[in-house]
């Protein structure tokens, strides 16, 4: 097994901008199933798999629905699939996956009607995260287009419990700190515009909540922040060669300030953790922003420094064109970040900065080179209709293949 020392170190690149990125994707849906001895109850849907169960016991049925998805996905030849309960892992961690394969499993945030039952209708429901490997920038598109086919072969519903989540890194090497900050930077300014991309149930979730209203950094009080001793730190002061200090309000200019003063990748990724009540954050979910800095922490229950922007979102959805336009635009985020130099950096920043509220997330990623014309095809159906699938009952509860 080869070792990959930035997982247990906490390891900054002094040079990041070597080699392409990598993403990998997280995707949430719930699959339906009845008793083996039950009639279809939508037998008009000919050309999507319905599974059935012989259990009675509720986590015997998922596990039974999970096997027979699994089955399915393997008929792709050329993709590998395994359960997550057959997963290896980095020595010496029990919860430090290795993302070699395509993964299935279970997610306890996703749900048919928000509480723990399994029955509703006609069906059971089964909770699933489908999880890829490590993607290069080249094979992505390809590999998730072909899953996305396959999911579509099986009765598949989403709704706003259902997300898609988006890992973009450096394979097995680190960013540098620099890189870091002018992501985080980059990102508080842009937040809304971004999060106003996507469906309406996402732009103030719990399981994705905004940076900007509710991470530690958002929690600091404008005079907590000026009176913080780093602000006179020289990293701080060198937050002027990138950032144009001129046009933010006072308390952008202290929060952006507190972002330039941290000393480590760890610092960055903790003022990015959430600020609220702990009677909030009992669950691991919680504790992640719209993009979450979790796995820049120290290995440890958070499932290892891997190293990667974990950008949440996006609402669940097996089109693979929108995932595949969607990760693009966070690659292009991320490597604007990691390649641009200061003036460049500054420039885009200051046009951020003038256009306040009215600054798009359209015009952001038509800036990053990025085909928006998918994102507006979408905002054009969410004002028509919010639903993730057509109706609630019968064949239009299902994502039409």
């Amino acid at each position: 097994m080869k070792f990959i020392p930035k997982i247990d170190e906490m390891i900054e690149a002094h040079d990041d901008s070597a080699g392409t990125l990598t993403c990998g994707v997280e995707l949430e849906f719930l699959v339906p199933s009845i008793d083996y001895m039950a009639k279809d109850p939508d037998l008009n849907i000919k050309n999507q798999r319905l599974y059935k169960s012989r259990s009675r016991d509720s986590e015997d049925i998922r596990t039974e629905v999970r096997d027979q998805l699994l089955a399915t996905l393997r008929l792709l030849d050329s993709i590998p699939f395994r359960a997550m309960d057959d997963d290896d892992f980095h020595p010496p961690h029990d919860n430090v996956a290795i993302y070699d394969s395509w993964r299935l499993g279970r997610d306890s945030t996703v749900s048919k009607h928000g509480g723990s039952g399994l029955a509703e209708g006609p069906y059971n429901w089964t909770n699933c995260e489908l999880t890829s490997p490590v993607m290069d920038s080249d094979d992505y598109a390809t590999n998730i287009k072909d899953v996305c086919r396959a999911l579509k072969s099986v009765r598949i519903h989403l709704n706003k419990s259902t997300a898609v989540h988006v890992h973009v890194g450096r394979g097995d090497e680190p960013f540098s700190l620099l890189t870091v900050k002018k992501f985080a930077a980059l990102y508080w300014l842009t937040e809304k515009a971004l999060l106003e991309l996507h469906h309406p149930s996402r732009h103030d979730n719990k399981y994705s909540f905004r940076l900007t209203k509710y991470s530690v950094l958002a929690n600091k009080s404008k005079a907590v922040l000026n009176n913080e001793k780093q602000k006179f730190d020289a990293r701080s002061l060198m937050m002027e060669n990138y950032i144009p200090e001129t046009s933010l309000t006072g308390l952008q200019r202290a929060q952006l300030r507190c972002i330039w003063a941290c000393s480590s990748i760890e610092e960055v990724a903790k003022l990015m953790q959430s600020g609220r009540d702990k009677a909030l954050k009992s669950q691991a979910a919680h504790k992640r922003g719209s993009v979450g800095f979790q796995r820049f922490l120290p290995a440890g229950k958070t499932g290892g420094n891997i190293q990667t922007f974990e950008w949440r979102q996006m609402s669940g959805s097996v089109d693979a064109n929108h995932i595949n336009q969607w990760v693009e635009s966070c690659i292009a985020f991320t490597d604007f970040c990691r390649l641009s130099d200061a003036v460049t950096f500054k420039k885009f920043a200051r046009e951020i900065i003038e256009r306040g509220e009215s600054y798009t997330g359209i015009e952001l990623l038509e800036s990053l080179d990025i085909d928006t014309q998918i994102f507006k095809q979408m905002l054009e159906v969410w004002t028509q209709n919010l639903s993730f699938c057509e109706d609630n009952q019968g064949e239009k509860l299902f994502v039409p293949k």
